[in-house]
């Protein structure tokens, strides 16, 4: 018994270790160092390669919690609600701040209340589990938890149970990333993974009534909905949305996802810092504009394969998938060439599954994933063409 004592002991203590170094690499470096080569001297490191993209992201964040709060404010006000009933309400009637859908400080208020628990409850799972396979295996904990979870908070819709929060999170974390190893391993983004779980366990919860406005009985769907729904571009001026509201984020959706505007401004700030492949995101935009013109050519009589390719490049969260999930380092491929052709593929398909599924019309979520299943192959192919080209060049000179 004191043996068995003394063993769960030391398995506790490793695990709020764990938790301990953990919440440490959020905001330092690991002290290990290189001591032998060939490494290069860099102030990089893998957890502050994380930390630019959440940064990237802020834009995209602030601006798509003043959405939410503002259509969630508006929500409210066309039912004449004088009190709201859940915490938010109280907290928000009870310091003062209220319910005005043209007031910033309330809209934002408004929306971080939902984003909060969202967040705190992917955070606090992805932790556990980092922890308990830190422990399992006797390694430190893997960077990139924050990332994940900050990620995955950005694409879940205010309404969503915070169970299912963990079921989605849990599901990322353990099957797409740490069963393969952790960090550098995973074949797909471990956050898009979890929301893909989630679309096929729980479709409601992107495509039912009520998603995206999380006040009871008030359907508002995203514009994307509308398009592919209702019948292309002209519903989208029926529904009184201007281009730039739409590419601003003043409209319905995930949190994150909304703002155009705010994505693209996290494009640069990634781009500028290097921590992002340009290629993939130039490569994406050409694949869309490519693959609508062809839908355009084919069918130009049918309202979803005539949409203009800028309304397919701001509807939806393809410009927020190709910036900050698409670039992905470790499932995106490492040749120059294979980050065209990934960018590429994402374009192309984000475009056919938009025009010929009518259950899951995000396409850019699958179209990620599936790409990311094919850049081993993309870089193999990439790299044997070298091979090839190099080996025809020398066996030239040798002729000579």
């Amino acid at each position: 018994m004191a043996g068995y004592g003394s063993l769960l002991f030391r398995r506790k203590a490793g695990l709020r270790g764990a938790i301990l170094r953990m919440s440490e690499r959020f905001f330092w470096s690991s002290s290990a160092v290189t001591q032998s080569g060939p490494h290069i001297r860099d102030a990089n490191s893998v957890q502050r390669l994380w930390n630019y993209f959440v940064i990237a992201t802020l834009p995209a964040w602030v601006i798509g919690l003043w959405s939410l709060g503002h259509q969630t404010n508006i929500a409210i006000a066309d039912f004449k609600l004088e009190t709201v009933p859940g915490w938010r309400g109280w907290l928000l009637q009870h310091a003062d701040i209220g319910f005005d859908a043209f007031s910033v400080v309330a809209c934002l208020l408004h929306g971080l209340l939902y984003f909060l628990p969202i967040f705190l409850v992917a955070l606090v799972v992805g932790a556990l589990w980092e922890s308990i396979f830190a422990v399992a295996r006797r390694r430190p904990v893997d960077e990139g938890l924050l990332v994940t979870a900050w990620l995955f908070a950005l694409m879940m819709p205010a309404s969503a149970p915070l169970y299912q929060v963990a079921l989605g999170m849990s599901f990322g974390i353990v099957v797409g990333k740490l069963i393969f190893g952790g960090s550098g391993r995973y074949l797909v983004n471990p956050a898009l993974l979890g929301l893909a779980f989630l679309v096929f366990s729980y479709p409601s919860l992107l495509f039912g009534e009520g998603a995206w406005v999380p006040v009871a009985g008030y359907d508002q769907p995203t514009v994307l909905e509308l398009v592919m729904e209702e019948g292309g571009a002209a519903i989208i001026f029926s529904a009184d949305y201007s281009f730039w509201e739409v590419f601003i984020g003043d409209r319905p959706g995930a949190i994150g996802v909304v703002s155009t505007l705010g994505a693209l401004i996290g494009a640069i700030f990634l781009i500028i810092t290097g921590m992002a492949s340009w290629r993939v995101m130039l490569g994406a935009l050409i694949g869309l504009f490519g693959a609508t013109m062809i839908a355009n050519a084919i069918a130009p009589g049918n309202e979803l394969w005539a949409l203009d390719w800028y309304w397919q490049f701001v509807l939806g969260g393809f410009v927020f998938g190709v910036v900050f999930l698409a670039t992905d380092p470790v499932a995106g491929p490492m040749t120059d060439p294979g980050r065209w052709g990934f960018g590429l593929l994402v374009g192309v398909l984000t475009v056919l599954i938009r025009v010929t599924e009518s259950s899951y019309y995000e396409g850019v979520m699958f179209a990620i994933l599936l790409a990311s299943m094919f850049s081993p192959l993309i870089d193999f192919v990439v790299t044997e063409l070298n091979i090839r080209r190099r080996r025809i060049r020398l066996q030239g000179v040798q002729d000579e």
